[in-house]
């Protein structure tokens, strides 16, 4: 294996470099590079050899050694060397057919190195390569950075990092959430048997102490590098950058992809996604939500590059099964400001709002791995900034209707304009109040939860079992809460005006939607 920070030089480089003269006369062609160049006279020097060096010999010590020239070619081609270079005069007139014969047999370069062509010749045409190839990568890895750089600067920077990342080093580039879920792509989306590749070796890093694991994937043909993308997160959830390439990354891909770590690393750490103006995104989206604030509309814009002149309402809830564990708040926001495409969120509690800009006429795709995210969403109707409080109604009405129906997103659109329209606002509200009055009258904690069971009830369309598992209750829970709403009500739940008449009430009276009543909540069946 090469030195971590081995520079090689192609050796068709110096095959080419016309004052050398080098011919290559056995073993294959291609790919081969160097790491560097020695000089040795040894019979047997294995005990000096670093892989990746190009061996200069004359052959003095080639008929001494017990076994002659076939032990001396299989030893150094066991130790790594990466060619042979062979100086004909003053042992050898020419290359010896022995030479040639075991350099093919162990796929080991020869090279015949003609008289006039001094050693170190060779080693000072090795360096002037290698400097001329330094600098160039240099160069490279100076253009590298500086899009890199400009990447996480932008608006969509984690996913922009890792799109740079893979064009500066042509790799596929995936960036793995602790699930396994792909977070970012760069290149070419991998094909499914190796996403799995890639999600196991992930699975692998979050459960170790481990931040490293490379392999190579059916044969020499794909290469996959994993590494942890350190987040400073207190719970310890972790973020794994995999690439995929051809063949090993380079030195200078190497550097390049640790500059795209650190930049990874500071974009979704506590205090990027955490900090100050983070906490006063925050508030400002529960401001904008709840009450008509003047001269914000540009601010705000400014801070998404001007896209649009509307805004959407997301309004999330966290669906992360029980056996998945808890997420870190801090990972949670760069995956959704880069899933949802907005700085501007609000994230407490598994709770989520977030400010989308767009075009009226052009509103932002919702994400199609929510549900793998482990996150329910409701998405309004593009609005201006001073319509937002109608928009975060929207918003919620839309992630009711997801959770109900078992749904990761769940887009308000027009036509979910219902009849209860019609009806004058006061009106409506006076009807709802008078017929719930005898449930509306409990203590504030019971009617809260009866009217919330009853909610998700007829939201099921009377199933008990699926209004449990809305509500995290016993299904006998559910029964005995109707049970009492049908007594103080004196009506018939089973009857289907009596249902229709209860929604449009329930709906009119502005109840919490079904998620308030939680099972530990203290209630009437308590």
């Amino acid at each position: 294996m090469l030195p971590h920070d081995a520079l090689e030089v192609p050796l068709a480089e110096l095959l080419a470099h016309p004052s050398l003269g080098l011919t290559q006369v056995a073993g294959p062609a291609g790919s081969v590079t160097v790491s560097a160049v020695a000089t040795t006279e040894l019979a047997d020097p294995t005990p000096y050899l670093q892989q990746g060096e190009l061996l200069l010999t004359s052959g003095l010590g080639l008929a001494d050694e017990a076994g002659g020239i076939g032990v001396y070619v299989e030893r150094i081609a066991t130790a790594g060397v990466a060619a042979l270079g062979f100086g004909v005069e003053p042992v050898y007139p020419s290359v010896p057919e022995a030479l040639i014969e075991a350099c093919e047999r162990h796929r080991l370069p020869l090279l015949d190195v003609p008289d006039g062509t001094p050693f170190v010749a060779i080693s000072r045409a090795f360096a002037e390569v290698a400097a001329r190839r330094q600098q160039r990568e240099f160069e490279t890895e100076a253009r590298a950075m500086a899009a890199l750089a400009g990447a996480a600067g932008g608006d969509d920077p984690i996913r922009a990092v890792v799109r740079q990342l893979a064009r500066r080093t042509g790799t596929t580039a995936v960036l793995l959430d602790p699930d396994g879920n792909a977070l970012a792509t760069g290149g070419s989306m991998p094909a499914p048997a190796v996403r799995r590749i890639l999600r196991d070796h992930a699975e692998s890093l979050q459960h170790s102490d481990s931040v490293l694991a490379t392999a190579a994937a059916l044969g020499d043909r794909l290469h996959l590098a994993l590494q942890v993308v350190p987040t400073g997160s207190p719970a310890g959830s972790r973020l794994v950058l995999g690439l995929t390439s051809p063949g090993p990354l380079t030195l200078s891909e190497r550097r390049t992809t640790a500059s795209a770590l650190w930049l990874l690393a500071a974009l979704v750490s506590p205090r990027y996604a955490l900090e100050a103006r983070t906490e006063g995104i925050g508030a400002l989206v529960r401001l904008l939500t709840r009450d008509r604030e003047e001269g914000l509309d540009g601010l705000l814009r400014s801070g998404v590059g001007g896209v649009g002149e509307h805004w959407v309402v997301v309004r999330g809830r966290s669906v992360r099964a029980a056996g998945q564990g808890r997420r870190d708040t801090a990972v949670d926001i760069a995956t959704l400001r880069t899933a949802l495409g907005t700085p501007y969120l609000d994230l407490a509690d598994g709770q989520l709002t977030a400010l989308v800009p767009c075009d009226r006429a052009d509103p932002p795709t919702p994400p199609t791995d929510a549900a793998e995210l482990g996150w329910a969403l409701g998405y309004s109707a593009p609005f201006r900034i001073d319509e937002l409080v109608e928009a975060r109604a929207q918003a919620d009405q839309a992630l009711r209707r997801a959770l109900i129906g078992d749904e990761a997103v769940r887009v308000h659109h027009d036509t979910d304009a219902a009849l209860d329209s019609l009806v004058h606002d006061d009106e409506a509200t006076a009807f709802a109040r008078s017929l719930l009055r005898p449930v509306t009258e409990l203590p504030a904690d019971q009617a809260s939860t009866l009217l919330a069971t009853l909610h998700a009830w007829l939201s099921c369309h009377g199933s008990t079992e699926r209004t449990s598992t809305i509500l995290g209750v016993h299904r006998n829970t559910v029964r005995h809460r109707l049970t009492q709403v049908a007594a103080l009500l004196g009506t018939d739940l089973q009857d289907p005006g009596t249902r229709m008449t209860l929604w449009f009430a329930l709906g009119w009276l502005g109840t919490a939607d079904p998620r308030q009543a939680q099972p530990g909540s203290r209630g009437p069946d308590h």
